[in-house]
């Protein structure tokens, strides 16, 4: 696999302002999402050359969902997205909730397969899990990423439509992890931040 080692950057509530203008390539500007919630907070980068539709994610439960912008699809495009979710208890492990996951995935590919990727994490996030699943009836391959704090499951998923999309923007799914920056578990501090700049 790809990787096996990903540097977290983790801010919490010392200068929460660092990071928040940076630029991409070619002097692009990349834009900052926020995600949060009670007891998680953490940006990503949408990938330049990628939208960010929050109106459709909204609408399927999701506070982003990227695709590319030369994806001129209209019945299924690939996609990338990341959320976080609050534990419901700190005894809640990652192992817990990716079964939960597995048992899904089953219900609605019976027949998948799946590689896994022990992944170190450092900065606040513990015990990474990339799963690539193969052998979907409706898509090339999807790729989910699992990990997790003290107070919340993370997850980036990538799902490849076709071979060639698989080829052209893994390296863009990499990058987009790799913008992640958790930034704690009390998002108050980050919040009430960024409305003194609005």
């Amino acid at each position: 696999m790809r990787f096996a080692r990903i540097t977290i950057l983790c801010l919490g509530t010392f200068f929460p302002y660092i990071g928040l203008a940076q630029t991409g390539q070619n002097n692009q500007t990349t834009d900052i999402n926020v995600v949060y919630g009670q007891r998680h907070i953490f940006t990503i980068e949408t990938p330049i050359g990628w939208i960010n539709d929050k109106v459709n994610a909204q609408k399927i439960g999701l506070v982003n969902f990227f695709y590319a912008m030369t994806n001129t699809s209209l019945i299924q495009k690939s996609y990338m997205y990341v959320l976080g979710i609050d534990k419901e208890s700190n005894k809640k492990t990652l192992q817990d909730f990716i079964s939960g996951d597995l048992q899904t995935y089953r219900k609605k590919y019976p027949d998948f397969k799946y590689e896994i990727v022990e992944v170190e994490f450092n900065g606040g996030v513990k015990n990474g899990k990339l799963y690539s699943f193969s052998n979907l009836k409706d898509r090339y391959k999807e790729e989910v990423l699992y990990a997790e704090t003290e107070t919340a499951i993370i997850v980036f998923t990538f799902s490849a439509t076709t071979s060639k999309d698989y080829e052209n923007y893994q390296s863009v799914f990499d990058t987009f992890i790799l913008s992640f920056n958790y930034r704690g578990d009390n998002p108050k501090p980050f919040l009430d931040y960024m409305k003194t700049r609005q």
